[in-house]
C-alpha cells in the first residue's frame, strides 16, 4: 500500500528532512571494540551485495512495494526538500566506509547491542530472499534503519522508539518510519524469528572476514542461555508484531507501540 502524502507536515519536520545527510556522519564517538568490528563486517557484506546487484543491473519498479524503501520515492514526493547537491549525495554509490559510518552514527545514538547488527543482517537477507530486492545507493540507508529498529526491539531489553529513530535520522518523520517498519515486516511475512543455528552461521561468516578473528573480532558467540533467549524473544515478537498489525486494523495505533517483556 503506497504511503499517502503528509499534507499537514509541520515546519519542524520539513526542516529536519531538509537537513544535510552529512550531519549524521560527523564525529562518531563509538569506542566499544565488539560493536566496531561487527559494524565493519556487516558494512562489508552489504557493500559487496550492492556492488553485485549494480553489476547485474537490477532495478526496482516505481509501482513495486520495494520502491517504498527507496529515497527516490521521497525525492519525487517532496522535491522542495532536496537540492541538487543533496540528491547527488544520496544517489552516490557508497564505499564500505560510508556504510560503516552510517551504522556507527546510529549506534552512537541508539546504543544497540552488537548482536543486533547480526540480526539486522539476517533480516535484510531475508527480505532479499523473499522479494529479490536489489540493494541500491538510495535504499541501503532505509533498509539498515528498519532492520536495526526491528532487531533492537527483538534483542534488547531497552530500545529506542520510532520517534527516537526519526530524530536520529531526520530524512524521515515518525509517521514515515512507522510505515516503513510496517512494510518491512509485511515483506518478510512477519518472520522475525531467528534460530540460534542461523545466528551462529552469520556470526562465524562475519568473523571469518578478519585475519586474526580472536583479536580483531572480540564479540563472543552466544552461550546456551543467550541462544534460548534469542529464539524465545524472536518468536514472541513475531506473535506480537502480527497481533499489533491486527490491532492497527481496528484503529489502535501502530506496531511501533508494541511492548514485550521477556522473563528469559
Amino acid at each position: 500500500e503506497e504511503m499517502e502524502d503528509e499534507k499537514n507536515t509541520d515546519t519542524d519536520d520539513m526542516d529536519r528532512k531538509a537537513s544535510t545527510m552529512n550531519s549524521m556522519y560527523t564525529n562518531s564517538t563509538i569506542t566499544k571494540p565488539n560493536v566496531e568490528s561487527i559494524i565493519q563486517a556487516v558494512a562489508t557484506i552489504i557493500h559487496s551485495q550492492m556492488i553485485e546487484d549494480q553489476t547485474e543491473g537490477n532495478e526496482i519498479d516505481e509501482d513495486s512495494d520495494l520502491f517504498f524503501f527507496s529515497e527516490e520515492k521521497y525525492i519525487k514526493e517532496k522535491p522542495e526538500s532536496f537540492d541538487a547537491k543533496r540528491i547527488e549525495l544520496l544517489r552516490e554509490t557508497p564505499k564500505v566506509e560510508n556504510i560503516n559510518e552510517f551504522m556507527k552514527a546510529l549506534y552512537d545514538c541508539a546504543q544497540f547491542s552488537p548482536e543486533c547488527c547480526i540480526i539486522c543482517l539476517v533480516y535484510i537477507n531475508r527480505l532479499i530472499a523473499f522479494t529479490s530486492l536489489p540493494l541500491q545507493p538510495t535504499n541501503w540507508r532505509p533498509l539498515i534503519l528498519c532492520s536495526l529498529l526491528v532487531a533492537q526491539k527483538v534483542w534488547d531489553d531497552r530500545y529506542l522508539s520510532n520517534d527516537d529513530f526519526a530524530y536520529i535520522y531526520p530524512f524521515f518523520i515518525t509517521k514515515e518510519i512507522n510505515k516503513l517498519e510496517q512494510k518491512f515486516l509485511e515483506l518478510i511475512q512477519y518472520n522475525v524469528t531467528v534460530k540460534a543455528s542461523l545466528y551462529a552461521k552469520y556470526y562465524f561468516e562475519l568473523r571469518s572476514l578478519f585475519k586474526d578473528s580472536q583479536k580483531e573480532f572480540p564479540l563472543k558467540p552466544l552461550d546456551e542461555k543467550e541462544k534460548k533467549r534469542l529464539e524465545l524473544r524472536s518468536e514472541k515478537y513475531q506473535d506480537a508484531f502480527v497481533e499489533a498489525t491486527e490491532a492497527k486494523k481496528r484503529d489502535i495505533n501502530t506496531i511501533a507501540d508494541i511492548k514485550y517483556t521477556s522473563k528469559a
